[in-house]
């Protein structure tokens, strides 16, 4: 029987052939993908914040021009039920498992709201991105943190012990921010089954996109299912939106309901419609995704020479062990003209890096070996 080619098939295959047919334009202007402005030789290259380097696609700075003749118009109602109906077309629900939000920040924001309200616990890594853990303590919440294992990774179990009765929230960002670490897809599908009779498990795809491991399985899979998760995604990093501030959560629909009744405001129309047009375009997810293979390539080649530490990353970011103190190794870089990322305490002599274009990884290499003399 022929296996049915899955989107992530699709753009793997795509990233592939693309990888050869439009390296020699990626430097400057392409007509089917656009790019970021380039540097002056003397301007520092941003490797700190895990941002797409070549921008918005053509697709979609085509569809922010044409939406600046809605400006004047309170159209982003209109845009937003497109917006929703496009994304549980994309992933197999219905348009009323979708809450949209200003970037996925928002999305995390909500999830501690809710449980804020509710008066609840969360349980978290003592590792992750923290939006969602400064927000509960904003709203007056205990936050549970949780010790990573001996590998820096999530420790489910130690996650499942710490559930209590008190517990309204469990967060878990997959791949985690700021190793990139994946984990276990069974292991974690195992987790939030179990979990989710107990407590919202909350589980941040933010770069979902960006996974090759083939073995790798969102968990929007238990959500049509009814089970009591928020998965949530981001127009921000592959598609190069992170300024205009679009994401979504994919949940039930009570709870989409309830996350959507929080919203303060009229989402940005133009952000709305670049990101139609960009998650319609796979053309550039593919560019993208193959181009943040290729930068990542270029530093752990680099860093194995080297023999330097590093964490497996499924992201468009690495965790290298530089030996060096954050605060230190910052301004060192900063010197040979790339700004890296900010401390992850306990691990302060620990880097995450951001994947800039592949050309501009090699500025981080000479730095790297300058630095380490």
């Amino acid at each position: 029987m022929k296996k049915e080619m899955t989107r992530r098939d699709w753009l793997n295959k795509s990233a592939a052939v693309l990888g050869g047919s439009i390296l020699g334009s990626v430097g400057g202007y392409n007509p089917l993908f656009g790019a970021a402005p380039n540097r002056s030789a003397n301007e520092p290259v941003r490797m700190m914040y895990n941002e797409n380097p070549y921008g918005p696609s053509q697709v979609a700075r085509r569809a922010m021009r044409k939406a600046f003749s809605e400006a004047n118009l309170y159209s982003m109602r209109g845009a937003k039920g497109e917006f929703k109906v496009l994304m549980a077309k994309q992933n197999g629900v219905t348009p009323d498992h979708i809450a949209v939000g200003f970037g996925s920040g928002e999305i995390l924001k909500k999830g501690a709201l809710m449980n804020g309200i509710d008066k609840g616990e969360l349980v978290s890594p003592s590792l992750t991105f923290e939006t969602i853990n400064r927000y509960a303590k904003t709203m007056k919440s205990n936050v549970k943190r949780i010790p990573m294992d001996d590998n820096i990774g999530i420790n489910l179990d130690r996650m499942a012990s710490a559930v209590s009765q008190k517990t309204k929230l469990v967060y878990l960002c997959n791949p985690n921010n700021p190793t990139g670490q994946l984990m276990d897809s069974d292991d974690l599908e195992s987790f939030c089954s179990k979990i989710s009779k107990k407590a919202t498990v909350f589980v941040d795809e933010a770069y979902h996109e960006y996974v090759m491991d083939p073995n790798y399985r969102s968990m929007i899979g238990l959500v049509k299912e009814g089970k009591n998760i928020i998965v949530s995604r981001t127009a921000s990093k592959v598609h190069g939106l992170a300024g205009l501030r679009v994401g979504f959560a994919i949940t039930t629909p009570e709870i989409a309901k309830r996350m959507e009744s929080y919203l303060t405001d009229s989402l940005n129309i133009v952000g709305l419609r670049a990101a139609i047009a960009s998650y319609q375009d796979e053309r550039f997810q593919a560019f993208s995704i193959e181009q943040n293979n290729r930068a990542r390539k270029v530093v752990t080649d680099f860093l194995d020479e080297k023999g330097i530490q590093y964490l497996d990353s499924q992201s468009n970011f690495i965790f290298i062990k530089t030996g060096i103190q954050i605060s230190d190794f910052q301004p060192a870089m900063e010197k040979y003209g790339v700004v890296v990322g900010r401390p992850f305490p306990p691990y302060t002599d620990w880097c995450r890096l951001s994947m800039a274009k592949p050309e501009e990884m090699e500025r981080f290499n000479h730095g790297f070996h300058k630095v380490l003399g």
